[in-house]
């Protein structure tokens, strides 16, 4: 019998396809073409609301075409420009304004890595034609007088310069949603108008910007009110800290809609050069994409006080700011070589007497230095680790050293430690290695 095949039926495929096809191309190109619009929209609006100064005002800065690639060096300065305060409470009313913070970033978008590196202040420095000064000081001048001393100190050409004053730090926090920060007792500074509770506590930019001008901190300890010691460099670390949260907090853009918004967060609170506009921005976010702060390390210039001709400076560490800065340049680790032994503060909260010494004496059995060995505000049932944001890795590493606890990152009041470790009923070291 002759098998012939059934008669099939006959639909237009290939016009419908076609017709599917073209209707797909129409609505993508829509989207993208809306979603251009809104990014030159942001791009014009971001464009118009950055304070850009003008080239020919920075010609110490090293863009465009005169940079020859690699690591990318960006001068941030937090002024203290009250021009835009509504209310002077806690700010007090001074003319002109000040570099209340100078931070240097070492950005290597290759490896997805950055650096800050502080500049106090009150550093030392050589004024151009003659004399010396607080660098500071230059920032009063101008900008690129800033900028060029901050080059001469730290052996680098500088690519960009942002500025930021306190209503747009206030503002940024604000944007984000504010940030999450822990603090391991309660902290107040009357003269700033922080008081915030222990534990983590949510601020908004109000908040975290009295943090960070807090100059006379204190926490409640055993129901007393003292006051934490440490000179403008400890204030300084804890600037370094909020950057690390801030950080921690921007949402990873995940396509180039995501990264316009992001960029015009920011961009409508900062001042920066010329060169670093909308496109800038938002190439540098995208290009830092994968960056994660983990990533991140931040270290002050090691300085020395001094004294001269009645006024107080700080001068760089004749030995230590050196080897800072040739690491700085080189993009190596800032605080020396992994596997080094951490520095750290030891307070008991594990009911017991002696549990802290005990475990100052075991940890410095695994190569660390205790700088400090004291009482906890209460009793832990777990100990707990305090570590600064950005340095999660060395102390996850240390937990799993000592073999309990948890790491919190959050305020590291103390001068010169890298852990808190407030021990809680877990801990038991009374015989050390």
């Amino acid at each position: 019998m002759q098998r012939t095949a059934a008669p099939s039926a006959s639909f237009p495929i290939g016009p419908i396809l076609r017709r599917v096809f073209v209707t797909l191309l129409v609505v993508a190109n829509v989207v993208v073409f809306a979603g251009l619009l809104y990014l030159n929209g942001l791009k014009d609006a971001v464009d118009a609301s950055i304070v850009q100064i003008p080239s020919d005002e920075l010609p110490a800065l090293v863009g465009g075409a005169e940079r020859t690639g690699g690591p990318l060096y960006v001068l941030l300065v937090g002024s203290d420009n009250r021009d835009n305060l509504e209310d002077l409470t806690n700010f007090g009313d001074f003319d002109g304004q000040r570099a209340d913070v100078i931070m240097l970033f070492r950005v290597d978008t290759d490896a997805q890595t950055a650096q800050i590196v502080s500049l106090p202040r009150d550093l030392l420095v050589e004024r151009a034609g003659g004399g010396i000064e607080k660098l500071n000081a230059t920032y009063s001048r101008d900008p690129n007088a800033l900028i060029e001393t901050a080059s001469s100190v730290a052996g680098v050409a500088i690519n960009h310069y942002v500025e930021v004053d306190f209503v747009g730090f206030s503002a940024i926090v604000d944007e984000l949603g504010g940030i999450d920060f822990y603090f391991a007792l309660p902290s107040r500074d009357a003269n700033s108008g922080l008081n915030v509770p222990q534990g983590v506590v949510h601020m908004d930019g109000s908040t975290a910007l009295a943090f960070a001008r807090s100059r006379q901190l204190e926490e409640l300890v055993d129901g007393n009110w003292q006051r934490v010691p440490g000179s403008d460099l400890e204030r300084t670390k804890r600037q370094q800290e909020l950057i690390f949260t801030i950080l921690n907090e921007v949402k990873r853009p995940d396509n180039l809609l995501d990264m316009g918004e992001l960029v015009s967060v920011i961009g409508e609170q900062i001042t920066t050069d010329a060169g670093l506009d909308f496109d800038a921005l938002r190439d540098l976010a995208w290009d830092m994409r994968s960056f994660d702060t983990n990533n991140l390390e931040a270290a002050t210039l090691p300085v020395l006080f001094d004294t001269i001709g009645g006024i107080s400076y700080v001068v760089p560490h004749p030995q230590d700011a050196p080897a800072l800065l040739t690491r700085f340049r080189a993009g190596l680790p800032l605080t020396g070589e992994a596997g080094e032994g951490l520095r750290i503060e030891v307070r008991n909260g594990n009911g017991r007497n002696g549990a802290g010494l005990e475990f100052a004496a075991f940890a410095e059995s695994l190569g660390h230095t205790v700088a400090f060995v004291g009482n906890a505000d209460r009793s832990y049932a777990e100990t707990v680790v305090i570590t600064r944001p950005g340095e999660i890795a060395a102390a996850d590493a240390f937990i799993a050293e000592i073999g309990i606890g948890q790491v919190q990152d959050g305020n590291l009041t103390t001068g010169g430690v890298d852990l808190i470790i407030y021990l809680g009923a877990d801990a038991d070291y009374g015989d050390p290695p």
